[in-house]
């Protein structure tokens, strides 16, 4: 029974992981479960007897946490199979890969392993998040996002800086779990530095009572890293903050799913919803805002569409009628004769003429963007085994768009759309190109599910923190919100339903943060110690093999 140890313990592991995350039972997470989610992970690894087992032992973490904690892609449209499946198996070999060097690490890194096992982690977890096939959800550090002081940090470490103090405590409670004598020599390949440079990564003492203690050191020195935290948010929070000004929006979420229903249906609900929003209001807002894919066709070249269609109330009419302006999803047709198009945010002026548009450029992989899509037998493949027609092609760069406010003055905005708010690079890299804010439109309305809206909403409120900028989403289902520079929720609408609101947007335009001028810093730092670290076991053991006789 003693092999199967430590694959329960990493089911175990995953277990908490998903449930310490926004899910259907903890709607916004679980902070106390994800200060130990990966504890019983840290424990199979030193239980680990051979890189085989620990092989194993990544892989099954791996998949079950990406299949617990993200099960609503199983309801993408036809492509259940692709988008759940194929990725937790995905994700079982990379997380089977990790478990090598997680094991390498925790039997040979002596008092450090802890921290050396939550830096391995971090790095990680930006790897996963990082690239085309970048995937940012089932972070550690989101298991945290209702906490506000501790969060605040994302300022300067990005949301990285959270995940290195709780992974740093589950393993701390980790090493503190394995110190009792019965279970003082686990796995027969552990062992702590030798040769020369055990001065630099020190053994464990030999006695139980001071391995004890020292083991119970590093969580108390975790603790008083998650006081600290608290501390510099709590500082953070009360900093003062000067508006450059506010405008007035309105935010509808039609709750109708853009692959069910009519398109001139679906839009008489965003228009009806706007005006909704309007009843009762003695000026006309500077925004409207619908959400993602609400148009099925561009603007440009359809103009007398739009201006018949809805029957009775045309969008078009809506514009010229308000004086507001329009921010919404619609494709861009780059070829009619192979109706190659672009997943796009346009922007419209109230006399109904396209004032810019944005192209999706990190589109999600195998679902709006194909890999290999020029190589015949990929495609054929791709076409019909998976069902996958072709995708949108992506966007080749960033773009700004300027919306001329009654109070404000002209507010420069980016629109990054749906999942690509979750990626900390790409938002800053808006900003430092001169946004003042981000406006992200969405549509996760075909998830089903209340765990889905809110786990992409956790990971796009700390694009806010990070860059000190208000964030402002409109979706299909949820969650449509007003973000502060704080990451406090000033506005939202209810899951799910029809809804529609006006909103007061503040512009913060006066903090530059850390994370906005370096990036992620402290990822790369993380990677050199681990580097270094690396660079001392190999000459570490090269120096021991010389001194054998």
């Amino acid at each position: 029974m003693k092999r199967f140890r430590a694959p329960v313990l990493a089911m175990l592991s995953a277990s908490l992981l998903s449930l310490s995350l926004p899910n259907e039972l903890y709607s916004w997470g679980n902070p106390a479960l994800g200060l130990i989610a990966l504890t019983p992970l840290f424990i199979a690894f030193t239980m680990t007897s051979s890189y085989k087992e620990a092989f194993i032992v990544g892989a099954l973490f791996g998949g079950l946490a990406h299949g617990l904690s993200s099960y609503w892609l199983w309801f993408f449209n036809d492509f259940r199979f692709w988008t759940l499946g194929t990725s937790s198996i995905a994700y079982m070999i990379v997380y089977g890969f990790l478990g090598l060097y997680l094991r390498g690490v925790t039997s040979r890194t002596g008092l450090a392993r802890p921290l050396v096992f939550a830096l391995a982690w971090v790095v990680f977890e930006w790897g996963k998040s990082s690239g085309f096939l970048g995937y940012p959800w089932g972070l550690v550090a989101y298991s945290w996002n209702t906490v506000l002081p501790v969060v605040q940090i994302a300022e300067s470490t990005g949301v990285y800086g959270i995940s290195l103090v709780l992974a740093w405590f589950s393993a701390a409670t980790g090493e503190l779990l394995t110190q009792p004598p019965s279970a003082l020599q686990i796995g027969s390949a552990e062992r702590s530095p030798t040769g020369r440079l055990r001065s630099v990564l020190p053994a464990r003492p030999q006695t139980d009572t001071g391995r004890l203690l020292l083991a119970g050191g590093q969580i108390v020195t975790a603790v008083v890293l998650l006081i600290a935290l608290t501390g510099y948010g709590s500082v953070a929070l009360r900093r003062p903050r000067v508006q450059r000004g506010m405008f007035t929006a309105v935010l509808v979420q039609q709750n109708i799913d853009p692959w069910e229903g009519t398109e001139a249906g679906n839009l008489a609900t965003s228009i009806r919803l706007a005006r909704e929003a309007m009843q009762g209001k003695s000026t006309a807002p500077d925004l409207i805002v619908f959400s993602e894919t609400t148009l099925r066709r561009p603007w440009k070249g359809f103009e007398r569409f739009f201006a018949a269609t809805p029957r009775g109330d045309p969008l078009a009419g809506l514009l010229s009628e308000t004086g507001s302006w329009l921010f919404t999803g619609a494709p861009e047709i780059l070829d009619y004769e192979t109706w190659e198009a672009t997943n796009s945010v346009i922007l419209i002026d109230p006399d109904g003429v396209q004032r810019g548009s944005y192209a999706k450029i990190h589109p999600v992989p195998f679902a709006e963007a194909i890999p290999f899509w020029d190589f015949d037998p990929f495609r054929e493949f791709i076409q019909n085994v998976v069902g996958l027609e072709s995708g949108w092609v992506m966007g080749s760069e960033r773009t700004l768009f300027t919306l001329p406010t009654k109070t404000a003055g002209n507010v420069v905005f980016a629109g990054p759309i749906c999942f690509e708010d979750a990626f900390a690079y790409l938002c800053r890299e808006f900003v430092l190109d001169g946004a003042e804010l981000l406006i992200n439109l969405t549509n996760d309305s075909w998830s089903k599910t209340r765990s889905a809206e809110i786990q992409h909403f956790v990971a796009a409120r700390f694009r806010a923190i990070e860059l000190r900028r208000t964030l402002v989403r409109s979706t299909n289902g949820g969650v449509s919100a007003v973000v502060g520079p704080d990451g406090r929720v000033l506005e939202s609408l209810p899951l799910f339903e029809e809804a529609s609101a006006w909103v007061d947007i503040p512009v913060y335009v006066d903090e530059q943060t850390p994370y906005l001028a370096y990036g992620d810093w402290f990822v790369m730092a993380a990677a050199c110690f681990l580097m270094a670290i690396a660079i001392i076991l190999y000459v570490d053991d090269a120096l021991s093999k010389k001194e054998r006789p």
